[in-house]
């Protein structure tokens, strides 16, 4: 089994090292999730609270919530992500999250993980690479 899930890993690393600036949006990381077997579901998230100019889609995965925020393009999505401090906090709030939060970018897209998951984080960081702020 361990072998096993750093054959994933592996194969995730490789993906996420692709397509830094390019397209990349929330059907392709479903995809990508789909392709390693990855257990999850898409969430209705019609009255979430969010942060950001756009409403996150979210993922449900071993009982944890995935915020997927999707921009029209890079440009857009790098504006955002430049308003995200290192500790997670965005622009002048302060947020209280429930666990440790994570945020990744790729392509036109912004993830965010509150939790410490391992084996999500390795996903993540697999697709992703090294997450760009959060603790």
């Amino acid at each position: 089994m361990k072998t096993f899930l750093s054959m994933i890993f592996l194969i995730l690393l490789l993906i996420g090292c692709s397509n830094r600036t390019g397209q990349f949006d929330f059907s392709q990381l479903v995809k990508q999730l789909e392709e390693v077997n990855m257990n999850f579901t898409v969430i209705n998230n019609d009255e979430m609270d969010h942060f950001f100019s756009v409403v996150p889609k979210v993922i449900q995965v071993e009982g944890e919530y995935i915020l997927i925020y999707e921009y029209p393009s890079y440009e857009d999505m790098e504006r955002e992500a430049s308003t995200i401090h290192g500790d997670g906090n965005i622009g002048n709030a302060s947020i209280s999250y429930f666990s440790t939060p994570h945020y990744f970018k790729k392509g036109n897209i912004i993830v965010q993980y509150a939790g410490k998951n391992e084996l999500i984080l390795k996903y993540l960081e697999g697709i992703f690479g090294k997450q760009f702020a959060g603790r």
